[in-house]
């Protein structure tokens, strides 16, 4: 009998040691396991300095880390830099000592110098390198009426860098928090510059995370050990995938595959109960962009006629199923502060746009085709190829059949081609997207201002040009704040855009994830407080 009982102590100690370590195995292999982020589409590249739309800055901003950052309240804290003075045009920089690339070497001043001139070079074709103007020099060096040595990024010493600015600028810090600003270790760079940022060994990392797997979809992200404040980074891996089926997304988040998504209204009342759902807006504008050198939308009277014609709060209704998505009648959206802190309030765009009365928009558009020596017209709408905006490019075809007799052909495409066929003026109209990247209303007006003679004939913008270039130049006061709501109005006025509205993004969380940060301006989810729990 005794024999027995030592044996039924030994077998339960063995079945609770088994148990154990199961528990503790398993718990580890669930610590050890990514955080799965889907970003929805891909991105087009994760050179700090290229990229042309948010997908690309929410990866970037992992791995990449430039002289400033925000903290949990959008505070501007230390990145590279220890620490910061602001003398009149100058700002002074101290790189911390303990700054370094994911080979280990040190990050000197020297890097952001030969980065900044890398953005400013033309020949990089930097899609924001306007972004880096406001520094002494550095529109003339892009426009190659200055040499590289007036630009007014000097390293002091290898700890110590000075920006000197044409005049004050009461939002650069903010373009300093961006992937834009990011440095790079010139050594490393002349070495791999024609695979730069493309192939896992052409990379150098300084943020809180490095690439460790890149494929086709794929983005594995671990710890980069040799960031400064790696000991307070607790997720230890990010996996980036690709997914812009967001049916297939709530099944995948359903069987536990996707910890963090964008997503659209299937499911969002599940995920309001779970208490799973967040929703922010970030000034993200959805619009008609018309191709001004197209010979009928040269016409201004048909494109106040084909904005007219769309009901924005029929379309927040009906496709957007009520989802917190706002209808824009202007381009600047709420999340801009200006002098006031409140600039949308203190200039209101409810009357903007009149998208209530149809018998105006059609009256607007028989005037059109008068002008224009036509009886009829057929125009291309282009679009991207994920369900919601398929549905809202019917939706927009509807309203000009209906309130206009405009023939419209749309045409469905990927995202890279959407963009490249609008850089290629391939379209008549397109649905296109904006998003802000700093907080100030210069973030919208660089997306139309001229860059080169292009269109001058087709858009009188001369007068647009002048006044963002004073407001450019302008500390922030009422005045200045004045002076933006002109140049917005300029763009409604002259239909050079229809604005459709301004987007929510309702974004699925694993509640098992605490502490992330969400930028209110770019959308960009910050990794650098969150912990699982």
């Amino acid at each position: 009998m005794k024999k027995f009982k030592i044996l039924f102590f030994v077998i339960i100690i063995l079945i609770l040691g088994i148990g154990i370590k199961n528990v503790f195995f398993k718990s580890k292999e669930k610590n050890d396991d990514p955080v799965v982020f889907n970003l929805g589409i891909n991105y087009n590249t994760l050179d700090p300095h290229l990229f042309t739309e948010m997908i690309s800055a929410q990866v970037d901003s992992s791995i990449y880390e430039g002289l400033l950052r925000l903290d949990k309240k959008g505070n501007y804290i230390g990145g590279v830099a220890e620490s910061f003075t602001e003398n009149n045009n100058k700002m002074t920089f101290k790189i911390r000592k303990n700054a370094k690339w994911s080979d280990g070497s040190k990050i000197t001043a020297n890097d952001f110098v030969f980065a900044f001139r890398r953005v400013l070079n033309p020949k990089t074709a930097a899609r924001f390198s306007e972004m880096l103007f406001p520094i002494k020099n550095a529109e003339k060096y892009y426009n190659g009426k200055a040499n590289v040595n007036e630009l007014g990024v000097k390293a002091i010493d290898d700890n110590n860098l000075e920006i000197e600015f044409e005049h004050p600028v009461a939002y650069f810090k903010y373009i300093l928090t961006l992937p834009i600003t990011a440095p790079i270790k010139e050594e490393f760079y002349k070495a791999h510059e024609k695979t730069f940022a493309v192939n896992l060994d052409s990379f150098l990392f300084n943020g809180p995370y490095k690439i460790t797997k890149l494929s086709d979809g794929e983005t594995l992200l671990e710890k980069n050990e040799n960031y400064w404040n790696v000991k307070n980074i607790k997720i230890p891996k990010i996996k980036y995938i690709v997914s812009s089926d967001f049916h297939a997304v709530d099944n995948l988040i359903e069987n536990g595959e996707i910890d963090i998504s964008r997503v659209e209204n299937y499911n969002l009342e599940k995920y309001r109960k779970d208490k799973t759902l967040n929703s922010f807006l970030i000034g993200k504008l959805w619009y008609l962009d018309y191709n001004l050198n197209n010979k009928f939308l040269k016409n201004q009277k048909l494109r106040q006629a084909i904005s007219m014609a769309i009901d924005r709060d029929v379309n927040i209704k009906k496709i957007k199923n009520n989802d917190g998505s706002i209808a824009a009648r202007s381009v600047i959206g709420n999340q801009i502060s200006g002098y006031s802190k409140k600039y949308r309030e203190e200039y209101p765009d409810n009357n903007y746009i009149n998208d209530k009365d149809s018998k105006l928009a059609k009256k607007l558009y028989d005037e059109a085709l008068k002008e224009l020596g036509v009886k009829e017209l057929e125009l291309g709408l282009l679009a991207g190829n994920s369900d919601p905006e398929i549905l809202e490019i019917q939706h927009i075809q509807e309203e000009l059949r209906v309130k206009l007799g405009l023939k419209t052909k749309i045409t469905v495409v990927s995202l890279k081609e959407r963009l490249n066929m609008t850089r290629s003026e391939k379209y008549d109209i397109v649905l296109n997207t904006w998003s802000p990247k700093y907080d100030d209303a210069t973030t919208y007006f660089d997306r139309w201002k001229t860059k080169d003679n292009k269109n001058a004939s087709s858009w009188q913008k001369q007068k647009y040009d002048l006044l963002v270039d004073e407001i450019y130049k302008m500390p922030k006061s009422a005045e200045r704040d004045k002076k933006i709501n002109e140049a917005e109005k300029i763009l409604i006025d002259d239909a050079v855009i229809a604005p459709i509205y301004f987007a929510i993004e309702n974004t699925y969380t694993n509640p098992k994830i605490h502490g992330i940060v969400r930028r209110e301006i770019t959308g960009i989810t910050d990794f650098t407080y969150a912990y699982i729990k």
